[in-house]
C-alpha cells in the first residue's frame, strides 16, 4: 500500500509500515521479529541483520497517529487534490497589490516540494488573503490591518489562523462580525495564537463544519 501511494507522489518515506498496526497487532509484530521486549535494541537476524527498536506503548501510540495522518493527507493530495484545474484557479496577479510579489508558478518541474496542485491552491490562498485582509479586519481592535504576506507554505504561513480566517470569510462573510473580527492580527504569544485557533474552530462550528474538531 506504501509502495503504490509513494509510486503515485505521495511523500512517505519516514512511515513504517508497522506504525500503522494497532497496538495489540504491533506486539505481535514485535514478538515475532525480535523476541525482546520493548524498549530494548538488539540485532534481528529476521530483519536482515538490522538495527531494530522495539517502541514502548505509549511512543508506540503517538507514532502511530502521526504516520496515520501523514498517510491520509498523502492519500488527499495523491487522489484528490489533481482534481483542482489550473483553469479554475485565480490569477494572483488580478490583484494590483499582487503584482510586486513574486508568483507561484504551476509547471511541474518548478518545485521538488510540493505538487502543481498544491501549489495552485497557494495561488488561491495569497488571492483570497490580500484581497480580504482589509475587509475582515478593518475595524480591528486587536492590532489593526494585518499586512501583505507572500504564503508559500501550508504550516509557518497558516500558523496564526488569519489566512484560513480570510478563506472562510470570502464564501461566509457574516463570520466577520461575530468571529474573526475578534481575533489578532499580529498575535505574539502562545495564548494569543490559540485564541484565534478557538476562533477559527468555533467558526467551523457556526457553518456545522466541525469535521470532529473540539475546542
Amino acid at each position: 500500500l506504501l509502495c503504490d501511494f509513494r509510486s503515485q507522489g505521495a511523500y512517505l518515506s519516514h512511515v513504517m509500515p508497522e506504525f500503522l498496526l494497532t497496538p495489540e497487532d504491533y506486539e505481535i509484530w514485535t514478538e515475532v521479529n525480535t523476541g525482546l521486549r520493548r524498549g530494548s535494541m538488539r540485532s534481528s537476524g529476521k530483519l536482515s541483520g538490522e538495527r531494530f527498536f522495539a517502541l514502548e506503548s505509549r511512543t508506540f501510540e503517538t507514532m502511530s497517529k502521526r504516520a496515520w495522518t501523514d498517510v491520509l493527507l498523502q492519500m488527499y493530495k495523491v487522489f484528490v487534490l489533481p482534481r483542482v484545474y489550473s483553469r479554475i484557479c485565480p490569477d494572483p496577479l488580478s490583484l494590483e497589490s499582487l503584482q510586486n510579489m513574486p508568483g507561484i508558478k504551476l509547471e511541474p518541474l518548478c518545485s521538488n516540494i510540493y505538487s502543481r496542485y498544491e501549489r495552485a491552491i497557494l495561488i488561491w490562498l495569497n488571492k483570497n488573503y490580500e484581497k480580504n485582509r482589509q475587509i475582515v479586519w478593518k475595524d480591528s481592535q486587536r492590532g489593526g490591518i494585518p499586512p501583505m504576506r507572500w504564503i508559500v507554505n501550508f504550516d509557518q504561513d497558516l500558523l496564526d489562523g488569519l489566512v484560513l480566517a480570510a478563506q472562510m470569510a470570502s464564501y461566509c462573510p457574516y463570520l466577520i462580525s461575530t468571529h474573526f473580527i475578534k481575533m489578532y492580527t499580529n498575535p505574539r504569544t502562545h495564548e494569543q495564537f490559540l485564541h484565534n485557533s478557538l476562533i477559527l474552530v468555533k467558526a467551523l462550528h457556526a457553518i456545522s463544519l466541525d469535521m470532529d474538531i473540539k475546542v
